[in-house]
């Protein structure tokens, strides 16, 4: 089976065409369910390795260019990701599904694209931010404050002023599960700003359940937040990942358009194997 490696700002995610359902076929052949596939994929040294798994299939509108099926490394499935929607644009993009203005279909709604350098640069429109309110957490006998937004999936953003040595696994897991967040959860961000119109972010990520080099609906939601806070006051707000890499938010006065703007690199085309499917169980 094909497979092609991308990665957004350092977070990375396997793409496969299953336009024709082979995904479907071959767990079905192997006995596998879709969450085998996608930890068995994702899991470092025994598989490919990768922060998810997106599977690009038809749209169930034809007005639409094609759907997504977004999994987390768990084998969890997620209504949205940033960056994992701008690698599988450049992936449509390659494969001839799209051109340079695209429309896709996920859990979280239509995403509209723009592509520009040959895919390698990929500007995306959110879905309408909701859900914003400040949240005070009492956490590990100590009191956090933040905000909560959602931007395609569930944010907690909190001012860090010692970001560098935050430790971001084990608080940002406190947070992660914070009742305040039950059922699922929450993404967690920590962010400083850095200029008038910049900030650095580190994200804890739901799914992946540690720190990612980058997240693209965190640092949406964390651009958002500085915003209304007035921690920034120019737009659009630059962010500056852990990855190394910047990402640019854009959104209007009242943050109901929002735009997510980044690099996008292709790390590597390949073939996944049936006996190394089997030998990852």
């Amino acid at each position: 089976m094909e497979f092609t490696k991308l990665q957004g700002s350092g977070n990375d995610f396997i793409v496969i065409d299953n336009r024709e359902g082979i995904v479907n076929q071959l767990i079905k052949k192997l006995h596998l369910t879709m969450k085998d596939f996608v930890l068995r994929l994702c899991r470092p040294h025994t598989g490919i390795g990768a922060d998810g798994l997106i599977l690009i299939e038809p749209p169930k509108d034809p007005e639409n260019h094609f759907s997504w099926q977004f999994f987390n490394a768990d084998g969890s499935v997620a209504e949205m990701c940033g960056n994992g929607s701008r690698c599988a644009v450049r992936f449509a993009y390659e494969k001839g599904i799209v051109d340079g203005e695209v429309r896709f279909e996920t859990l979280a709604g239509v995403i509209r694209a723009w592509i520009t350098e040959g895919g390698k640069r990929v500007k995306v429109q959110l879905t309408k931010p909701y859900g914003y309110r400040d949240v005070v957490l009492e956490v590990e006998g100590r009191k956090i404050e933040g905000s909560f937004i959602n931007t395609g999936v569930p944010h907690f953003v909190s001012l860090a002023e010692d970001i560098e040595n935050i430790d971001v696994k084990k608080l940002g897991r406190a947070i992660r599960f914070h009742r305040e967040f039950e059922p699922k959860g929450t993404n967690v961000n920590f962010i400083k700003p850095v200029s008038p119109k910049g900030i650095i972010i580190r994200t804890y990520e739901r799914g992946v359940e540690g720190e990612t080099l980058a997240c693209g609906t965190g640092a949406t939601a964390s651009a958002i937040v500085a915003h209304i806070k007035g921690l920034v006051r120019e737009k659009p707000v630059e962010v500056y990942t852990k990855g190394g890499e910047l990402l640019r938010i854009d959104f209007d006065e009242a943050y109901q358009e929002v735009f997510l703007e980044g690099g996008v690199c292709k790390v590597f085309e390949g073939f996944i194997t049936e006996e190394a499917l089997l030998c990852m169980s």
